[in-house]
């Protein structure tokens, strides 16, 4: 990782010195955007905007589609690495005055930035502050859980409403005009005999979808909260704290029958979300579920590699979905 002087790491500063080094930045997110090649007269093949990309969220490093540029490349990063060194005294020069555009950009990212840096800080103390074992969550449940697994498929699905198109089925259950079969209303779902698969969505699809993607989402009823890494035991102190603190309803908490437990929220606001997509990632949860059409574990269903059933430890199914 590049060693930087602490006054100058400010995404503002680092913002600064990569379009100095580089040009203009397409930016697409904090970390990354589309630049033009250094090695650009070098290319054998035709030119396109997204050709060529620069990275920070590790070694800054730019990576271009074309091979005829390694050389050009190679000197651009070692420039772009030492000028993230030191930004402010990058070619020895009082910085550019930035339009208001610019301005407002990097008045968001350093906003994004302690954010995270907050939510990083604070993660041992959510942890301990706010612990809820599975014991508790269990006791703490609304409504009456069925004891027979194979019976809380359909009270997990009651989250939905009944007109709602719900995904139900295993991975790779999408992308064909046969799987149509997959996406079914709730109340056509609840009239099979046992669970249809082990994977559903917290999202809900157009009707006549066949593809589990984000252009056939209509609408993002919950968002489910997971970590591979903290423990069950320690994965309660998230929930809690987006029940208490963020005001977050929890509907449901599912025990995957493997290592991870997932959090059931109604999916809120998007201005809440955009600061959730930034600070749950710093308390160890996964990302790939802010994804809208991500499969997550129905309750109710089997898991045969893992010899055990999905469960539900806590629901509350009152008032059915938003």
């Amino acid at each position: 990782m590049i060693q930087t002087d602490e006054k100058n790491t400010t995404p503002a500063a680092m913002t600064e010195a990569v379009e100095r080094v580089l040009g203009g930045v397409e930016w697409i997110s904090d970390t990354e955007g589309f630049v033009r090649c250094p090695g650009e007269s070098d290319h054998s093949h035709r030119n396109g905007r997204k050709d060529c990309k620069v990275y920070l969220d590790r070694i800054p490093t730019i990576t271009c589609f074309h091979s005829s540029c390694e050389e050009a490349v190679k000197s651009k990063n070692a420039e772009l690495r030492v000028a993230l060194s030191a930004p402010a005294r990058l070619n020895g020069s009082n910085p550019r005055r930035r339009s208001p555009e610019e301005k407002a950009r990097l008045i968001e990212l350093n906003r994004k930035e302690s954010i995270r840096r907050r939510a990083r800080n604070s993660r041992d103390a959510v942890l301990r502050d706010f612990r809820w074992p599975v014991s508790q969550i269990t006791k703490a449940s609304p409504d009456v859980i069925p004891a027979m697994p194979a019976e809380q498929w359909r009270m997990h699905l009651g989250l939905f409403a009944p007109e709602d198109v719900v995904w139900i089925g295993d991975i790779f259950d999408s992308g064909k005009p046969e799987h149509t079969a997959s996406f079914r209303r709730r109340e056509e779902w609840t009239s099979f005999e046992s669970a249809p698969g082990s994977f559903t969505c917290p999202a809900v699809f157009k009707e006549g979808s066949f593809a589990r993607s984000n252009d056939n989402v209509l609408a993002r009823r919950f968002l489910v909260v997971e970590s591979d890494i903290l423990k069950k035991d320690e994965v309660g102190a998230i929930f809690r704290w987006l029940k208490e603190q963020a005001r977050l309803r929890l509907r449901a908490i599912v025990d995957t029958g493997g290592k991870s437990l997932h959090g059931w929220f109604d999916y809120p606001g998007e201005a809440e979300m955009a600061d959730l997509r930034l600070i749950l990632p710093e308390w160890d949860c996964d990302p790939k579920l802010f994804t809208p059409s991500q499969p997550v574990r129905l309750a109710g269903a089997f898991r045969t590699e893992k010899n055990a059933w999905q469960t539900l430890l806590f629901l509350d199914g009152k008032e059915g979905a938003r």
